[in-house]
Order: C-alpha cells, then sequence, then structure tokens
C-alpha cells in the first residue's frame, strides 16, 4: 500500500475514533453548570426557590423592566422615530410586556409548585 493511502485511512480513522469518543464525553457525570448525576443540580433549584421569594437576581422583575425600558428608548432614539411612530412604538412594547408578564405569571406558578414540591 501506498505512502499515501495510508495516510488517507489513518486519517479516517482517526477522525472516526474522535467522533465515536465525543458523545461520551459528554455524557460523562461530571459536575459543570447544569450539574451532573440524576440529583445534580438539586442545590442549584435551592438557591433558584430562595431567589424566587426573595425577588432578587433573575426574579427582580423592577430592574428588569428598567433596563428594558432603558433599551427600548435608545433603539427608538438610533431609529429617530416620530412621536407618532413613537407612539406605536410604546404601544407594540406595551403589548409584549403584557404578553410577557401573562407567560411569566404561568411560569412562576410552576416554579411554586416546584418549590413547595422541593421543600417536602
Amino acid at each position: 500500500m501506498s505512502k499515501r493511502k495510508s495516510s488517507i485511512i489513518t486519517a479516517g480513522l482517526l477522525a472516526s475514533a474522535l467522533f465515536a469518543a465525543s458523545p461520551a464525553l459528554m455524557a460523562s457525570n461530571s459536575t459543570g453548570k447544569h450539574g451532573g448525576g440524576h440529583h445534580g443540580n438539586q442545590r442549584d433549584m435551592t438557591e433558584m426557590c430562595e431567589d424566587m421569594r426573595e425577588g432578587k437576581g433573575r426574579f427582580d422583575q423592577a430592574e428588569r423592566q428598567a433596563e428594558m425600558a432603558e433599551r427600548q428608548e435608545a433603539m427608538a432614539e438610533r431609529l429617530k422615530l416620530t412621536d407618532k411612530q413613537r407612539e406605536i412604538w410604546n404601544e407594540m412594547h406595551e403589548e409584549n410586556r403584557q404578553k410577557h408578564e401573562k407567560r411569566m405569571k404561568k411560569m412562576q406558578d410552576k416554579m411554586k409548585k416546584r418549590c413547595d414540591n422541593l421543600k417536602k
């Protein structure tokens, strides 16, 4: 067999071995950002439940709404909207905010149930 053919075959085998090994590495039981094992994220859930009860972190709605309003205002300035366009712009964002609040209410109800079950 020529050197060229053996190099191609070796490269193919190496690539196949790497692809075959990658799922095994991804499925390892390591404790990373999302936890590892069957109950690896239990601690994360308790922290998230505490944050939800206290209204801090990702559950601080006033801070998040202020940031969003600031970004929307900056975008409106960059777009150089007229008064009529800005009125429509604000109506659109208010509708989106109401839809978001509705989804968040459902999510928070589910989260409360999960946190209550976690206590038990």
